[in-house]
């Protein structure tokens, strides 16, 4: 409700005068901040929210590209158990397309992978991995500010799926434990019930 709210104030902010966030440039370089929540489950679980406050820094490239590095400052980050899995990160690396710019309001794809250190941003099979997948909204308020809000499903990473796929063969094999263990199915692992959910406020040099 809230990143709907300010949206929508931006929203209409923004279609007073010219406003483009820099967008016009071959090239920019903003930088941001933000809140909001990651909400995962663990398969068969109703799942926990955890609150993110990010910093951000976003490169604009030829106004349809763009490359996003975030950090989550706070202290309360997700990490996964033995045989859990990973669904929060330390630091967000996202490529973003923006299919629909324009001068006031852009619409852009974005995907990437998070991890518990910068190392692992470059690696896809790291124990900190997860990977994420979504859209966003920028909105320009004047020529360097913008309010950008984004939703990206978030999938935890290989080796933390590898992980709990060889817990739950040990639980099953374990002498008292269950005789019948559910097969996991993709659904357990990829979900849009899996998500981040940011408000974000930049200001582009």
């Amino acid at each position: 409700m809230l990143a709907r709210t300010l949206t929508a104030a931006a929203l209409v902010c923004a279609m007073v005068g010219t406003a483009h966030a820099d967008a016009d440039s071959v090239i920019t370089l903003g930088v941001g901040t933000g809140i909001g929540y990651l909400h995962a489950a663990q398969p068969g679980q109703t799942g926990d929210t955890t609150f993110v406050n990010q910093g951000n820094v976003r490169l604009k490239v030829l106004s349809f590209l763009g490359l996003d590095y975030a950090l989550d400052l706070g202290d309360d980050v997700q990490t996964a158990d033995e045989g859990e899995l990973q669904y929060g990160a330390k630091m967000r690396l996202t490529a973003i397309a923006y299919v629909v710019p324009t001068s006031k309001v852009s619409f852009y794809l974005g995907g990437g992978v998070g991890g518990a250190d910068a190392g692992e941003l470059f690696k896809l099979s790291s124990p900190g991995n997860s990977y994420h997948v979504g859209a966003g909204l920028e909105v320009y308020l004047s020529k360097h500010v913008s309010v950008d809000t984004s939703f990206y499903m978030v999938i935890p990473g290989v080796d933390s799926v590898s992980n709990h796929v060889e817990q739950l063969a040990l639980s099953a094999n374990t002498p008292g434990g269950s005789v019948s263990v559910a097969e996991p199915t993709v659904g357990d692992y990829v979900s849009p019930k899996n998500y981040e959910l940011m408000i974000r406020v930049f200001l582009f040099l």
